[in-house]
């Protein structure tokens, strides 16, 4: 599989819990055995996500719903790999980020992104305002 330049990716210094504006790409780092950010906030209800690997061993990106429904993954990433995967979500809620090779889950590879619903375009002057009596 051919690796993005790392220039093209979105910094992975978002602050944890910053919100990631509509049509935006999230830079995801997967190592031995953590998600940065482990945390994440996007405008639904499509999210990239640009995904790397710098652990030594392979690990992909899966993102589940509270259901157990997996929406979404990367394959399998060999260590320095990175792969871009686009999800659109059913509605806002939060979702479950991890690793789904075995064990990886349980040994911390997990995380948790929150998608909320854009805001409406609507400009003040569409909506209907009572007019003062004559």
């Amino acid at each position: 599989m051919a690796s993005m330049p790392a220039a093209s990716m979105v910094p992975a210094s978002l602050a944890p819990g910053s919100m990631v504006p509509a049509d935006s790409t999230i830079a995801v780092g997967l190592a031995d055995f953590t998600v940065t950010p482990m945390v994440m906030e996007a405008v639904g209800p499509t999210v990239t996500f640009d995904v790397s690997n710098a652990g030594p061993t392979p690990h992909n990106l899966t993102i589940r719903d509270d259901a157990g429904t997996v929406l979404g993954a990367t394959e399998n990433l060999s260590t320095g790999d990175t792969a871009v995967l686009t999800v659109t979500f059913p509605g806002p809620g939060t979702y479950i980020t991890f690793c789904s090779l075995p064990g990886h889950e349980s040994l911390g590879l997990k995380g948790e992104l929150v998608v909320s619903e854009a805001a409406s375009m609507a400009s003040p002057a569409a909506s209907p305002v009572a007019s003062p009596a004559s």
